[in-house]
């Protein structure tokens, strides 16, 4: 009866972790984070404004595949901020785009939603990203909460965006628009720890509160590149919370597999005591 079992569990084993090694060829196109996507656009550029509705489109997508921050050069919102980074980045047409911090650019083209599908399938560091906000009278506040789930330590940046939504102008719609940054902060997390970050930002008058939307992102500096470090994550605060499916996938099946290898010794290890004995 017992050698009934342990092949009964054998095969349960093998089953397992069958499905277990082709966990990551099935899965080898799904989102591993949501991309981070600055673009860099002017309201006289007719591009540009041409591309508002992909922008719009892939905003709206309910898989979060993409967050959009719109730094706008040489217009009525252009700012500081915009131009330099523009200038880090090594850009010089619009409408520009730089995927998760510059691990991917293009210049002079409409946005591309394949670049970013092939982008938010590569290999990151898994971190869960949560981001929320207040509005109190002019005052906004936002908590940015991170947490390491990839089982081993962390050393990262984490920079919270204030864009705005809904803005018209000579009638075209315009999204994303880069209004300022509320904090950017480095972190260490330890396996399986979280850190809570909280920034505050004064709302201007022109600035319409009802439309404003947080967008944190969180850097890896283990991974750098000629511009910087690699975006890994980012969210927004119309999120809520930042479902990431390899979470869902390969943990389950794996603690599957430990858990029918350990049944399987302990049966293994009760025959040969009985044999002896």
């Amino acid at each position: 009866m017992e050698g009934v079992r342990i092949k009964f569990l054998s095969f349960l084993l093998l089953s397992t972790l069958i499905q277990t090694c082709f966990i990551t060829y099935v899965n080898s196109q799904t989102p591993t984070h949501s991309v981070f996507v600055e673009i860099f656009s002017s309201t006289w550029a007719e591009p540009c404004r041409n591309e508002q509705s992909i922008i719009q489109q892939l905003t709206e997508n309910s898989s979060h595949i993409a967050h959009f921050v719109v730094y706008h050069l040489q217009d009525i919102w252009s700012t500081t901020d915009g131009v330099e980074r523009a200038t880090e980045l090594n850009i010089h047409f619009v409408p520009s785009h730089a995927y998760d911090g510059g691990f991917s650019r293009s210049s002079g083209l409409i946005i591309n939603a394949s670049e970013i599908e092939l982008q938010s399938s590569r290999n990151v560091h898994l971190i869960e990203l949560t981001v929320t906000k207040a509005i109190n009278g002019t005052l906004l506040s936002s908590q940015v909460f991170v947490a390491e789930r990839n089982g081993y330590s962390f050393r990262g940046q984490v920079i919270a965006y204030v864009i705005e939504n809904d803005m018209i102008y000579n009638g075209t719609r315009w999204d994303s628009v880069y209004r300022a940054q509320i904090f950017e902060q480095g972190i260490f997390l330890k396996p399986n720890s979280y850190e809570v970050i909280s920034g505050n930002w004064s709302i201007p008058n022109h600035v319409k509160a009802n439309d404003i939307e947080i967008i944190a992102v969180v850097f890896d500096k283990t991974t750098t590149g000629q511009y910087g470090p690699y975006a890994i994550q980012s969210a927004s605060c119309q999120d809520s919370e930042l479902a990431i499916s390899e979470f869902n996938n390969w943990i389950p099946l794996l603690i599957t597999s430990t858990i029918l290898i350990t049944l399987l010794m302990s049966k293994r290890i009760k025959v040969r005591q009985d044999l002896i004995s």
